[in-house]
Formats: structure tokens, sequence, C-alpha cells
């Protein structure tokens, strides 16, 4: 996820790795979810697998916005009055964030429309001016919406959080964990809390606040251990609840839960601050693929479509399936990264030049 930093302290290639390690379950998640079971669908432990693999994928986008809050919540105004510094917060996001949407969703939308669909220009031009802006629940961009609506409040949402201190904001927190709780187990038993819709710090904006207070107010060693043991209980809990409690939601969705993200939270500390990148070699791969993962994420589901799901035969078992899986991951990992690679180099990064040296 592009991230621009308010100063440059020496960089910490553990949240290049996040943003890696995201970049590859976001993939994950549309293979054993999206594609793969319109080929088959399984049954059994087959399906319980499955949906374990999806709901530790899904860890994804809380990874994402996790990484982009910890860093867009250090904007500071400073001493500067005015507009500008806000000018200047909104333009380097719009460059780096919504730009790169709005171009390579835009570019294949309108392909897909024209050549997929047959519509005519106006008709794929409208198409895509919907999918774009508008397409929210029906679009694979939905976190982008989402997390340009994070960024639009961050400067005024990160002064609160500098204010507030450690006790402040881990309070914000636990506070923002109790009503999530108190929302999923009234809702579980037919009680839905409503009135708690107006709560304003809930959803995966917890996620947008979690990253920034994991790093500048981190857990104890001993907390961070607690967590990792818990983690596979509550994975546990959230693979058995669509099972325990019919008709409800997976708890892995767009929505918040207490014991989920207590999963998501184990994979960012883990990756954060007990993954240890020691080779040089190694530290340089990582970042020079965590440069390339948002327009991958923003390409590979389209490409997969296009290009590689409807050419892979249908599988007639589990194992098939499991191979087919992994072959599809493969192909779209490659598939996106190659067309990382040449169009950031040849068109992204160049306009992307040119609008930075637009002075705010």
């Amino acid at each position: 996820m592009p991230i621009v930093e308010s100063s440059k302290p020496p960089r910490n290639v553990n949240y290049d790795l996040l943003r890696c390690v995201a970049m590859c379950l976001v993939i994950g998640v549309h293979v054993v979810n999206n594609y793969m079971p319109v080929k088959m669908t399984l049954t059994g432990p087959d399906e319980t697998v499955r949906f374990t693999l999806f709901a530790i994928f899904m860890t994804c986008n809380p990874l994402f916005i996790m990484v982009s809050g910890r860093f867009n919540l250090t904007f500071d105004a400073g001493e500067e009055s005015g507009l500008k510094p806000y000018a200047r917060y909104y333009y380097k996001r719009f460059v780096s964030l919504i730009f790169p949407y709005l171009f390579y969703a835009g570019t294949l939308g309108f392909t897909a429309y024209l050549v997929m669909d047959h519509r005519s220009l106006a008709g794929a031009a409208t198409g895509t001016l919907y999918d774009l802006f508008s397409g929210y629940d029906d679009s694979v961009y939905w976190f982008v919406f989402m997390l340009a609506g994070f960024v639009l409040a961050t400067p005024f949402m990160a002064p609160m959080l500098r204010a507030i201190g450690r006790t402040g904001a881990w309070l914000l927190i636990g506070l923002a964990a109790a009503v999530a709780a108190a929302e999923q187990i009234c809702s579980l038993f037919g009680y839905p809390l409503t009135f708690l819709n107006s709560f304003p710090w809930r959803g995966l904006l917890f996620y947008y606040l979690l990253g920034y207070v994991l790093e500048f107010y981190p857990p104890s060693v001993r907390a961070r251990r607690a967590t990792y043991v818990i983690a596979p209980f509550t994975l546990a809990w959230t693979v058995a609840a669509p099972v325990l409690f019919p008709g409800h939601p997976a708890q892995v969705n767009r929505t918040l839960t207490v014991a989920y993200a207590v999963v998501v939270a184990a994979i960012f500390l883990l990756f954060r601050y007990d993954v240890h990148i020691r080779s040089e070699r190694a530290r340089k791969a990582i970042i020079w693929l965590a440069g390339y993962s948002y327009t991958i994420y923003l390409v590979h589901s389209p490409l997969s479509k296009v290009a590689i799901g409807r050419f892979l035969p249908a599988p007639t078992n589990g194992l098939q399936y499991a191979a087919i899986s992994v072959a599809m991951f493969a192909a779209t990992f490659l598939a996106a990264l190659l067309f990382a690679i040449i169009a950031d180099n040849l068109l992204l990064k160049p306009l992307q030049r040119l609008l930075h040296k637009v002075r705010i």
C-alpha cells in the first residue's frame, strides 16, 4: 500500500514484509473464495479446511489498513498555519493512493466493458465511472473506498491520538473492542444493538487506529506471546461460528469482531516485532517486491478472471482442488507481478513523478 511518511527514520523492512504478506494473502482470498468454488463445491472436512484458509487469508485487508494507519496517522501540521499542510497531505495521498486506483481500475474496467461485454464507448465509460466511484459493494476495490474515507479523516484523527497519549489510545481501542463484542454477541442471539451503529470508532476503522497504536504504544513481550497463544483459539471460534449460528455471516468480512481482531493482531505483531530479516539480499528483495504490492493488489483480480481462471480445469476431488488452487495462486501472482513491473515503470511512475512536481 502506498505510504508517505512525515519524517524519514531508518527504513523498517518489517513493514515492507507485512505488505508482501498481505499482498500474497489477498491473492489467496480470491483463489479459495471467489474462483475455485465456482469450479467445485467442497463439503465436510474439505470445506472446513478451505474456510479456515479463507479466514487466515482474509487478514490481508486489515493488515494493509493497519500499515496505512501506522504511517498516515503520523500527520502533523507542525507550526505551519493555514491550509497548506492539509493540501499537501491530501495531494500526496491522491498521487500515491487514488491515482493508481483510477489509472489501473479505470483502464482495466473500461477495456473489459469494451472487449468482453461488447458495450459502446459511452456504455463502457458509464459502467467504468460507476465502478470507480459508486461500486463499493460489487467491486473487488471496496477496500480503496474504505481506505480513502479513513485518509480523508486522518488530519483530524492524528492530533487526537497524539493528544490522548498511551492511556487514551489503548482506552479507545478497548472501548471499540467492547462495542464490537457487544454487537456481535447480541446479534448472534437475535438481539441486534442497532443504537451502536452510531458509534464512530467501529468497523474496519478499528484496524486503522490499531496499526498506529501497536507501533507507538506497543504491547510488552509477554502480551505479544499471550496474543500468539490465544490466536489459534479465536481462529477456531471464527471458523466454527457460522456452523454454530446458521444464517449469520462469516466473521471475517467488513465488520469487526474481537475474536478475528486477535487473529489479525497476532499476524501483525509476529511480522512486525518477532520476524527478523538479517540478510541484506533478503531485505532488498522484500523492499523491491513491496514497491509493487499496491499495483498487484489492484490488478490481480481482473487479470486472474480474464487470463488465468477460465483456462484452468475443473477439479473432481479435494486433492485436485488443492493442486489447482496452488497453480492458480502461482499463476496469478506471477502475472500480476509481471504486469506491475512493466506498467508501473513505463506508465504509472513517470506519471506520478510529473504529478509530484506540482507545488502545493
